[in-house]
Order: structure tokens, then C-alpha cells, then sequence
């Protein structure tokens, strides 16, 4: 049986981390990612004194304050999503984040699934976060390395693009491209710039997953299984043949040549992120 609470976890998680993928943080977003790690969804342990077993609010799943990496609704007039800058919530599922992106820690909940691998990756990204913080790194600095990690102004040391990876020429806009763009179009979604910029970036496909995760949750509450089923379905599809097809050594690569703490515990956060879905679907989760 699907766990909406479990779910709402894994969809604060990979909202987060697809738009990091996407864009640096500006100083207010960072400030306040850094104060909620430790609130991170994904994490092995319960705060002090708090029952690991609690479970979301009762008011149903809510979205309000998520970050989007940028997958509007395909019927959308608008050219893209509203961009007001990175915006974090406190990250300890959507179901618990009220209007004010904070959550009662009586109702926080927290995902402890994962392999030891993932819930290793998970700690250690966490940590990172913390030394950046400790180390005082900069907006300016977390943005330059996320530049010349990406390729935004820059050649770029890993490409965050799937076709690339998977492509036999090694080029964007490849076959996976157009294979991502038809699965995010069967939930009404796409990518931003469409046709400008390639749909297959790690950002949006991580997107993609939490918004897919959402609309299970929302099919759950309405008590609507037959769509929930279809809708993970869907994702399993997706996660199975896409990003766990490509995104485990492009992350390999990125912990390699991420130059900053908060860059390194982005990519480390997303491997046990990845790893906690895959063995929730029960499927493999191969890394290098």
C-alpha cells in the first residue's frame, strides 16, 4: 500500500534538489537551506524525543512554497514558471509545511528508507551543507562553482543532461530528450524554454519526479487508487529508465569536480534521495 506520508518526503526532497540542480541559491535561499538541513526529509534519524512513526497534518497534501526547477503545466499561456528566486521550505514533507514553510515538529515526518549506501550519501550531504556553513562559503562562490560544474557560463565539467550521457554522440537533444519530453507530457507538463534549452537536464527530471509524487499523494487523499497506481506506474517508468539510467554516474562525476561544500552536499543529497526511491519501487539502484 502506497504511504501518503512517505511520499510527501520524497517529493520535498526532489523538489529541493531540482531546482539546486538548476540554479544557485541566492544569499536568502541559502541562508535558509542551511538552517533547515537538519530537518532534511530524507534523513536517517528523528529529532530528539519524537516519534519517528508520526505521521503528516490531516489537512491533506499541500504544495504551497515548494521549489520548482520549472516544469509548468503544459496548457500554461505563460513561456515559463514564475521566477522569484529559490525559495526552500522547511523540508520535512509538504503534507507538514504550513503557509508559513515551517513545520510543527509533532507532525514532522521523515522517509528512513534508502540502502546503508543511500542513507550514507544522505549523512554525508548533510554534513556538507554544515561545513559550507561553517566555512562561510558565499552566494558568489556556491554560484561560480555551479557554473563551472554545469556548463551555465562555462564548458562544462559534467553535463547535467541526459542525452549526453546515454547518447551515442554524446549530444544534447538527443533521443532520451525526446523520450523525457513525451513522459513529462503525459502529466500535463514540460519544460520551460521548450525547444531552447534541452528537457533532459538533472534539475528537471528531478522536477519531474516530485511533481509526479505530488499528484499520487493528491489521487491518495481523493481516494482515487486506480489513478495513484497508474500515476506511480509512471514513475516507476521513469525513474528506472531514465534517471537511474544516467543520473548515478553523472553524480559520481559531480562529487568529484564540485569544488564547494554546498555543491558537494547537493550532489551527495541526491544520490540518497535517488536511492531511497528506488528501493521504495524496488528497483536497482547501480552505482559506479
Amino acid at each position: 500500500m502506497l504511504d501518503a506520508a512517505t511520499l510527501d518526503s520524497l517529493a520535498a526532497a526532489f523538489a529541493a534538489l531540482g531546482r539546486l540542480h538548476r540554479e544557485a541559491p541566492d544569499e536568502t535561499a541559502l541562508r535558509g537551506f542551511r538552517d533547515l538541513i537538519e530537518d532534511w526529509p530524507l534523513a536517517a534519524l528523528e529529532p530528539e524525543g519524537k516519534d519517528s512513526a508520526a505521521g503528516p497534518s490531516n489537512a491533506g497534501p499541500s504544495n504551497a512554497g515548494l521549489p520548482s526547477a520549472g516544469l509548468p503545466n503544459s496548457g500554461s499561456s505563460s513561456a515559463g514558471p514564475s521566477n522569484p528566486g529559490p525559495s526552500y521550505p522547511a523540508p520535512a514533507g509538504a503534507a507538514a509545511v504550513g503557509e508559513a514553510g515551517t513545520a510543527d515538529a509533532s507532525t514532522r515526518t521523515r522517509w528512513h528508507g534508502g540502502t546503508d549506501a543511500g542513507r550514507a550519501a544522505t549523512g554525508a550531504g548533510m554534513e556538507q551543507i554544515r561545513e559550507s556553513a561553517r566555512a562561510g562559503e558565499t552566494p558568489e562562490e556556491i554560484r561560480r562553482d555551479h557554473d563551472l560544474l554545469y556548463g551555465d557560463t562555462a564548458a562544462a565539467r559534467v553535463a547535467p543532461y541526459e542525452s549526453v550521457h546515454r547518447g551515442v554522440d554524446g549530444l544534447v537533444f538527443g533521443e532520451a530528450t525526446l523520450e523525457v519530453r513525451a513522459a513529462y507530457q503525459a502529466l500535463s507538463l514540460q519544460a520551460p524554454k521548450l525547444n531552447q534549452e534541452p528537457d533532459d537536464h538533472i534539475g528537471l527530471e528531478f522536477d519531474f519526479m516530485a511533481q509526479l509524487t505530488l499528484q499520487v499523494i493528491d489521487a491518495l487523499y481523493g481516494d482515487d487508487a486506480a489513478r495513484a497506481e497508474k500515476l506511480m506506474t509512471h514513475g516507476t517508468d521513469f525513474l528506472r529508465d531514465h534517471l537511474l539510467a544516467w543520473a548515478p554516474q553523472m553524480l559520481d562525476l559531480a562529487t568529484q569536480h564540485a569544488q564547494t561544500h554546498f555543491m558537494k552536499g547537493v550532489v551527495l543529497l541526491s544520490i540518497g534521495a535517488l536511492d531511497s526511491y528506488a528501493e521504495l519501487l524496488d528497483l536497482p539502484f547501480e552505482r559506479p
